[in-house]
């Protein structure tokens, strides 16, 4: 996705644009800048269902077409990326707008006073994650047209060894075409979804993946991908046998893919099929790991008796500060836990260095989020890996 700059200012767009292209935009899913000078250009760009503009920084006093009228042409269209307003016009103009905007429907991302220091602009992109608000426009016929079509996008997250800072492998990520021309989350289209749908999406994903798991070893030797499953899926009788066949077809070994499956999918114990067929993939060398571990209350003692070999624990949001001893307990807790039973840990949704150097501490092994890059398309990861071999490493940055 692209950022696009509305602002008839011909100097702060250009200052703006420099602005961004030093704070390493492919690393968090962008892959430029635009600018325009007025507003109907831009309705026209937005409105049309084709457009990549990801995340739209505004200014509120323009000719024509002013700033706050601009965001109700926005919602009229429908636009679902982030939107940050940057005005001169005073902090509380900028507020009331922001919430004029989230009154529309809007992805309202923050707002800031012209101009911009470096660092607000650096906290203004954390603040994106490209999770629009869920469109009323999804439905489960739109999905069920998407599956039949095989037109699921796969975007691939790095996720990075802590010891030697390389990347060991990529997760998966599953997203949806949608009308209005954006790809949607998760949390948008699985509710929409029934189990069967589920299933159906999963396989599709692990089509995709053994497709692309040659290129990817190309790029990383040895690299692995992990896919989330759900557990119905993973529970069906033959499913052991068709992705063993899958692999084989797709002539790679079954130790470059690993599955994923939520905790909260287990339940407190597996049934006998599922633990059945998770032990059949294990001795084919797939690799096993327990999403969002401590979310779903599997019993400790049936956790002993499965095969899993890993266990990702999603960091808390303030882990790392002093704002949030219970989520650095409870994150202490899965990880000793997971220790204990000789499981690898692996730290998702890393977002800052204080997070990275949590995760460390607790001898979480590998890690993954938004401070080392977002998912990403296939094409985009040897960008991203020759970038990756130039920056300092995150331990360094989050200090003694």
């Amino acid at each position: 996705m692209k950022i696009l700059i509305v602002d008839d200012d011909p100097f702060l767009p250009r200052l703006l644009d420099i602005q961004l292209r030093n704070l390493r935009l492919k690393d968090r899913g962008f892959t430029g800048v635009t600018s325009l000078d007025r507003v109907r250009p831009a309705i026209e760009l937005l409105a049309n269902a084709d457009h990549d503009v990801g995340l739209l920084f505004c200014d509120l006093v323009m000719p024509e077409i002013d700033g706050i009228e601009f965001l109700r042409h926005l919602s009229d269209i429908g636009f679902r990326g982030g939107v940050v307003l940057l005005s001169g016009a005073g902090a509380a103009t900028l507020k009331t707008a922001f919430a004029v905007g989230k009154a529309y429907g809007l992805n309202m991302v923050a707002y800031a006073e012209k101009p911009v220091p470096p660092d607000v602009l650096t906290h203004l992109l954390q603040a994106y994650r490209g999770d629009a608000a869920p469109s009323p426009m999804i439905d489960a016929d739109d999905i069920r047209r998407v599956l039949a079509m095989h037109q699921a996008r796969i975007l691939y997250q790095p996720i990075i060894d802590v010891a030697s800072d390389r990347p060991a492998g990529f997760e998966a990520l599953a997203r949806l075409p949608v009308p209005g021309g954006r790809l949607a989350l998760p949390n948008e289209f699985l509710p929409a979804m029934q189990a069967d749908g589920v299933a159906q999406l999963d396989w599709q994903v692990l089509l995709h993946v053994a497709s692309d798991l040659s290129a990817v070893r190309g790029l990383v030797e040895e690299a692995f991908v992990s896919v989330n499953v759900s557990a119905a899926l993973a529970g069906t009788t033959d499913f052991p046998d068709r992705l063993s066949e899958l692999l084989v077809t797709a002539g790679v070994p079954a130790a470059a893919l690993r599955i994923e499956i939520q905790e909260a999918d287990l339940g407190s114990s597996p049934n006998t099929t599922l633990l059945a067929n998770l032990a059949r993939l294990a001795m084919q060398g797939v690799g096993l790991a327990i999403d969002r571990f401590g979310s779903g209350g599997l019993d400790s003692a049936a956790l002993g008796s499965t095969p899993f070999d890993e266990v990702k624990i999603r960091i808390g949001a303030h882990t790392g500060t002093s704002d949030a001893v219970a989520e650095q307990e409870g994150f202490n807790a899965m990880a000793t836990l997971a220790a204990n039973q000789g499981l690898r840990c692996t730290a998702v949704a890393i977002e800052s260095p204080e997070q990275w150097q949590a995760c460390t501490q607790r001898g979480c092994s590998r890690a993954q989020g938004f401070l080392i890059s977002p998912g990403l398309p296939i094409a985009e990861l040897g960008h991203w890996l020759a970038d990756w071999a130039q920056r300092p490493s995150p331990a360094t940055a989050a200090g003694p």
